[in-house]
């Protein structure tokens, strides 16, 4: 199963821990994480399907466009760890039979009042992050969307389950995914979909952890409408609240909804104490068993050397100040550092 928040077998932690949850109008969701399992955020650079890096990989270095992916990295600081990833559950429990929508691309996250400084930094440019900087309670917050990535122009989520069948990448559509890329799901009542959601909220250095990440946040809010099945549900995007745009509490909501599932802080301290106090090896023996470290260490390596047969031949070509600039831009300082010293 795709969303698994019980602990079995001799398990001291659950693999999908539950983070957040809520219910609004009988439309539930819940919210877990999967990012890496060393507590690190991930990177633009990675995919969310750990199956399809290799190929991503080759599309952002193959030889004819390193230049220009190099410049992208850099724009973008795409090796910086800095990426969210969110396991979110929605289920429609409306009695009275009515079908619901769900937009999973028009998903936000808000920072914690004391955090909005740091998430700002990370979260980076507006274009590819959705932010929205305002005012709550007097106080100044940061809305951030759902990431885009710089390469595909497309949101980073993905469907992982429509009720009890896991989606794999080469199955065909369900009629009830009305559109794929943006996360638009069709929910009669009894259906869950789970999905997976990325949000740009570290910096890769004051948030570079999924614990830092989560205690950077109060909430997710994902929206939805109940739809007669008449308009086009592309169409309807237009018509949905957001975090810095929502309607005070005492108004009559509008046809979309913003279903928001507040960060249960007490559930994050809990679940990677072993990280904030024992550090990495620790948590990842706790957590997943041990050995599993070691499948970290392979995954680093693949993606390190990839990256330095890259470096490797622009440093070849010539300008290696402009190539350190570079490489310091995009936040491989570390990996410009292992080149230096094997060459």
């Amino acid at each position: 199963m795709a969303f698994l928040s019980t602990v079995e077998n001799e398990q001291q932690f659950p693999p999908h821990p539950i983070f957040a949850r809520s219910h609004q109008e009988h439309v539930g969701c819940w919210v877990s994480i999967d990012g890496r399992i060393d507590g690190s955020l991930q990177t633009l650079m990675e995919s969310l399907d750990p199956v399809g890096m290799t190929s991503r990989m080759m599309h952002i270095l193959a030889a004819p466009a390193r230049t220009a992916s190099l410049e992208t990295m850099r724009a973008h600081r795409a090796c910086a760890r800095s990426i969210l990833t969110l396991r979110v559950l929605v289920q429609n429990r409306r009695k009275d039979k009515t079908p619901i929508l769900v937009f999973a691309s028009q998903s936000q996250v808000l920072s914690l009042p004391s955090s909005t400084a740091a998430v700002q930094r990370g979260a980076g440019q507006h274009e590819y992050n959705g932010i929205a900087t305002f005012n709550l309670d007097n106080a100044p917050r940061v809305a951030i969307g759902v990431a885009r990535d710089p390469w595909y122009k497309v949101p980073r989520l993905s469907i992982r389950q429509f009720n009890n069948v896991e989606l794999v990448n080469d199955a065909p559509l369900r009629t009830q995914i009305k559109d794929a890329s943006d996360g638009i799901v069709l929910l009669n009542t009894g259906d869950f979909v789970v999905f997976h959601l990325q949000f740009r909220v570290g910096d890769g250095e004051t948030i570079s952890t999924d614990w830092q990440a989560l205690s950077a946040l109060e909430a997710i809010f994902v929206p939805w409408l109940p739809w007669d099945g008449v308009e086009q549900p592309t169409s309807l995007s237009s018509t949905l609240p957001t975090v810095q745009s929502r309607a005070p509490a005492d108004v009559t909501p509008a046809l979309g909804r913003l279903l928001r599932a507040g960060i249960d802080q007490s559930a994050v301290k809990d679940y990677f104490s072993d990280l904030m106090e024992l550090g990495e090896e620790a948590y990842i023996e706790s957590h997943f068993g041990p050995g599993r470290a070691n499948i970290v260490g392979r995954m680093d390596a693949i993606m390190n050397t990839m990256v330095m047969e890259m470096i490797g031949d622009i440093s070849r070509a010539g300008n290696i100040r402009a190539l350190i600039q570079r490489i310091s831009d995009a936040g491989l300082e570390s990996l410009f550092d292992k080149f230096v010293v094997r060459n």
